[in-house]
């Protein structure tokens, strides 16, 4: 997304906010009755959990750029939703009302339909995590959706390009460090990835991908 669409809203008058989210920070979603938010990630790469008032949570997608955000269709007082950057991210924030007031201007420039086709894939791909009951294979599972979206291909590995805490794995994964760890570990001695402790970088061999399509993950 480029600086064009900043310059399509300016020249719309729809009002509308820009946000940052520094890597590793987060943002806290409700239901609203009043006002309905609409959040573009305008760069970057986010993890969505959805939170109980039992403190219990479960992972829902991982979204990037040119995805939309609208928790307005929960109508919940028991739940709500944190956005965390796994990297240093941009949102662009406007209210439905505002943008069907102004929607003849706009949807002649701004495909919001593709946006929401796009966002559907990612909480498809990312929905493949949590379908193994194994945290072994919802590790795995997430690498791979990793490396298929945002991974850097060298000679022999695929480079997932920002910070990765095994914190962050046991989050999403819905498992605790302690097991990650394990898992982590398991696969590092199978010569399948290389995780940069210091750095929180994971690499993922080509062996790694063999293992996936021998165990039938893929």
């Amino acid at each position: 997304m480029s600086n064009k669409w900043k310059q399509l809203f300016f020249e719309s008058e729809i009002p509308f906010y820009i946000y940052k989210l520094n890597k590793g920070d987060s943002l806290v979603f409700k239901y609203q009755t009043k006002y309905k938010p609409l959040i573009i990630v305008f760069y970057g790469t986010v993890y969505i959990m959805k939170i109980f008032t039992n403190s219990e949570s479960i992972f829902l997608a991982i979204l990037t750029n040119k995805s939309i955000i609208d928790f307005n269709f929960f109508d919940s007082n028991y739940i709500y939703y944190k956005v965390v950057a796994l990297e240093n991210t941009y949102f662009i924030k406007l209210f439905w009302l505002d943008y069907i007031a102004h929607c003849h201007y706009l949807s002649t420039s701004i495909k919001f339909l593709d946006l929401f086709r796009y966002t559907l894939r990612q909480y498809e791909s990312s929905s493949y995590v949590l379908m193994h009951k194994s945290i072994r294979y919802r590790v795995v599972q997430l690498l791979l959706l990793l490396c298929k979206d945002f991974g850097v291909l060298n000679n022999n590995y695929v480079l997932i390009p920002f910070e990765l805490s095994q914190k962050t794995i046991s989050y999403i994964t819905g498992s605790n460090p302690i097991t990650v760890n394990k898992v982590v570990n398991f696969l590092i001695k199978r010569l399948f990835i290389k995780y940069i402790v210091k750095n929180k970088i994971l690499i993922c061999y080509f062996s790694f991908f063999s293992y996936l399509r021998n165990n039938k993950i893929a």
